[in-house]
């Protein structure tokens, strides 16, 4: 992935965002039947893989499947201290009292939707898991014509 991928595409030029977006092995083009996916996780002093997979891979994802709506839930954390009474980790509380496992969900048109569990993920593999349960659609390509070969004596031979 070149530098300019890694970063933030907010914080690029727009030539070069265009170019990272558009850059890398192609563009990840969901399955029709995905309507929706949902990413919860909780912001600070977690699990990094949720955040990377925003940071390399989310942008790309929506700039492929533009119709498709995205939900970042970042789940505030009652261990951050704070001083400002206005911030959304201000009087947070996780049920149980435990720190909720990062998921993906991930929505089906007509069919019930699937939670992915993203502990212990870097943001590729959380990404491989999408497309595993998502499915790709690869854009149909031109087909190359069949080519007749001839060996010499005038019979062709398809290639």
């Amino acid at each position: 992935m070149s530098s300019s991928a890694s970063s933030s595409v907010r914080r690029l030029p727009l030539r070069q965002a265009l170019t990272s977006l558009r850059s890398g092995p192609g563009p990840i083009t969901l399955s029709s039947n995905v309507s929706a996916i949902k990413l919860r996780f909780v912001a600070k002093n977690a699990e990094a893989g949720p955040r990377q997979f925003l940071r390399d891979y989310a942008p790309k994802l929506a700039y492929a499947n533009p119709s498709l709506p995205i939900q970042v839930e970042r789940i505030p954390d009652p261990r951050a201290k704070h001083r400002d009474p206005k911030s959304p980790d201000a009087g947070a509380v996780w049920e149980n009292g435990e720190q909720p496992k990062p998921e993906m969900i991930i929505f089906f048109h007509g069919s019930t939707a699937q939670t992915l569990p993203l502990s212990h993920l870097d943001g590729a593999k959380i990404l491989a898991q999408l497309i595993s349960v998502a499915g790709e659609e690869r854009p149909q390509g031109i087909e190359a014509p069949l080519l007749a070969v001839t060996d010499g004596t005038g019979d062709g031979v398809a290639a």
